[in-house]
């Protein structure tokens, strides 16, 4: 049963207050001029972002002054320019019809190259999608149907969008091919490839710790400078982009690298962490509980790319 259906959301029709009182309309009147107030100080805020970075979209503007809690528009700014310098330093259009993870990899690992003062990687024909430079990959995209239930007034309505969702499968990362900060670089641009700049979309990622047969299966421990370097990207990078991070089967061990994590990560991230516990073999179904957060068509989408990959 997707997740959606586990709960309800009740709200007025139009927040609106109904009564003779006169007292009780002056509060409604009251709260009206101050939504009208706080509406054109956003909008403002907004207008003074643009002005110091007219490169950025409309949609980028929203989520990073949404991201500071304080609606602080110089913090808001920073971050921004942060971004829009990371994208002019990474982004390579040239390269943009190859698929995403080739995308990604062949943009990250030429970044590695020409920090050791190699080769760059990139020095080819961008026409070439030869995938030699191509890590093996552990992010998957996929937009499936979202169902939501809502109750207005007792009146229940069900709602479907189409939402996206990224499966990471961390045993598959090899740290012979390339280091952690390679890895974690790649995962940004992957991401920063399929969301549209120009739109609010977010998506939810899917962990899935469990190991594989013909894989990398690196120890979890090895993994944790890789989990610290991408909470830190996608806090920075990415702020109101995450749906929803559901992480499973999580061992023992996971506990001690969430709260080694926990001071990379925004307080806005950490509350949309799901820690979901299980056997983590390569032979152990998905836990139960994952159910609650995805529905069954989903899940066996994920279990059956996941399957494919075993190399026996």
């Amino acid at each position: 049963m997707p997740p959606s259906n586990q709960f309800s959301i009740e709200v007025s029709i139009d927040g609106s207050i109904a009564s003779n009182n006169p007292a009780d309309n002056s509060v409604k009147q009251c709260a009206d001029n101050n939504n009208n107030k706080d509406d054109t100080i956003y909008t403002n805020k907004l207008k003074e972002i643009h002005k110091a970075l007219p490169t950025s979209t409309q949609a980028e503007r929203r989520r990073f002054l949404i991201a500071d809690r304080q609606g602080n528009t110089k913090a808001a700014t920073e971050k921004l320019q942060s971004y829009l310098d990371w994208r002019r330093q990474h982004i390579n259009d040239e390269l943009s019809h190859l698929d995403p993870w080739t995308y990604a990899t062949q943009i990250a690992m030429n970044h590695q190259a020409k920090a050791k003062k190699g080769k760059p990687i990139n020095d080819i024909d961008v026409n070439n999608t030869n995938t030699t430079y191509k890590l093996p990959s552990p992010l998957f995209m996929y937009e499936h149907n979202s169902i939501t239930n809502t109750s207005i007034d007792s009146t229940v309505t069900t709602s479907t969008t189409r939402m996206k969702y990224i499966q990471h499968l961390p045993a598959r990362i090899d740290l012979t091919l390339a280091d952690n900060s390679t890895y974690a670089l790649a995962l940004a641009l992957y991401i920063d490839h399929i969301l549209d700049r120009n739109s609010t979309e977010k998506a939810t990622l899917v962990i899935d710790v469990r190991p594989g047969y013909g894989w990398c299966n690196i120890k979890a421990i090895q993994l944790l400078p890789f989990i610290q370097m991408v909470s830190k990207l996608l806090c920075d990078l990415f702020p109101s982009r995450l749906e929803k991070c559901i992480v499973y089967p999580v061992p023992k061990v996971a506990l001690f690298l969430w709260k080694a994590v926990q001071p990379f990560v925004g307080t806005e991230t950490v509350d949309k962490i799901c820690l979901i516990s299980g056997s983590a073999g390569k032979k152990d179904k998905v836990p139960t509980n994952v159910s609650k957060y995805l529905d069954e068509d989903l899940i066996a989408k994920l279990e059956e790319r996941r399957t494919s990959l075993f190399i026996r």
